[in-house]
Order: structure tokens, then C-alpha cells, then sequence
């Protein structure tokens, strides 16, 4: 009798406090779906990367690291972030790609067939 009686009075505690079971649901099922999203994009970068040899992934991370902070790129990230349509997001995705290829191409040339490679089915 007394463990009934106890979660009641925690309950009725909990929701004076301004505690919402709906509220406490729907933010543990956005941030589920965030970290979802998190995975698959995670996946997606380990399988491109899974097609490098160890030396090859060294050599793109390190030109990665020297673009990572381009003006350009950041104002190519900016106008993704920024797009309101979906035909926008897929335009602006596709030009931060190519701003970041680019980029990339332009710090180490030899980058070519290891982005060639990174994108070719495996």
C-alpha cells in the first residue's frame, strides 16, 4: 500500500514542478532521431573512406584539415544552412561539394584519384 501511495505523491511532485511526461517524450525522441541522423552520416563517411588505404586517408584528412577553414567553404556551409526549399538545400549541398573538391584539388593536386576512388562503388 505504501509504494502506490509513493509514486503517486512523486508523480503529483514532479508534475507541480513543472515536469511533463509529453515534453520529457518528445525531446528523448528528437534528440533519438538527431543521433540517428548522426549515424547514418557517420556510415556514409567510414564506408567512403573504408575504400582508402591507410595512406591515402592520411593524405586526404590533412588537406581536409588545410581547407577546413576557407572563406569560401564557410560561405558555401553558410548558404546550405540558409537554404529554404528543398530544390535550394540540394543546390546549395551540390556547390559546397564542389567548392570543397575544388579547394581540395587546390591544395594537393594529387587528390584526384583518391577522390575519384572515395566516390566509385565499392
Amino acid at each position: 500500500m505504501k509504494a502506490p501511495f509513493l509514486r503517486l505523491l512523486v508523480l503529483l511532485a514532479l508534475l507541480l514542478a513543472g515536469f511533463s511526461p509529453i515534453a520529457a517524450q518528445t525531446t528523448a525522441l528528437a534528440s533519438l532521431t538527431a543521433s540517428n541522423t548522426a549515424v547514418k552520416k557517420a556510415r556514409h563517411h567510414k564506408k567512403n573512406l573504408a575504400n582508402l588505404t591507410h595512406a591515402e586517408r592520411a593524405q586526404f584528412k590533412a588537406a581536409m584539415r588545410q581547407v577546413k577553414g576557407d572563406p569560401q567553404l564557410a560561405s558555401a556551409r553558410q548558404a546550405r544552412k540558409e537554404a529554404q526549399t528543398k530544390e535550394s538545400r540540394v543546390a546549395a549541398r551540390e556547390s559546397m561539394r564542389n567548392t570543397r573538391r575544388d579547394l581540395l584539388l587546390k591544395a594537393d593536386p594529387a587528390l584526384a584519384p583518391i577522390l575519384e576512388k572515395m566516390h566509385s562503388p565499392s
